[in-house]
């Protein structure tokens, strides 16, 4: 696959994760994994595969773009959620998605930077 649509594959599979997040961050809470598991986790793996898109989707950002990118979009998920009925806005979990993220750029990104599509002509 030619590195130039390796590289809007790559950002058409993390717009559509980002969509998907929002629905089921804006349903009900009682459908899906999260009766079943740990809120917190979930927000932690949401977050830091999220990471790992976004890092794939725009592999000359610098990481705190994504840092902050990624914890504003956690941000606006809580602000939402508290004004749906069905849902409540939460410190903690803000605080699970942004340790996702912290954890993927601090620990794995070095090493997932080998698989990251690279090259001089690519859009940032």
């Amino acid at each position: 696959m030619h590195l130039f649509s390796l590289l809007w594959f790559c950002r058409a599979v993390f717009y559509v994760a980002m969509l998907t997040s929002c629905y089921m961050a804006f349903g009900p809470a009682d459908i899906g994994l999260q009766p079943h598991l740990n809120d917190k986790l979930l927000h932690a793996t949401g977050f830091f595969g999220a990471a790992i898109l976004a890092h794939f989707a725009h592999p000359r950002a610098p990481h705190y773009r994504h840092i902050i990118g990624l914890a504003c979009f956690g941000l606006l998920i809580e602000l939402v959620q508290a004004y749906l009925p069905h849902r409540s806005f939460s410190l903690l979990d803000w605080g699970a998605d942004i340790l996702g993220v912290l954890i993927y750029f601090i620990f794995f990104s070095t090493f997932m930077s080998r698989f990251v599509p690279k090259g001089k002509a690519l859009p940032d």
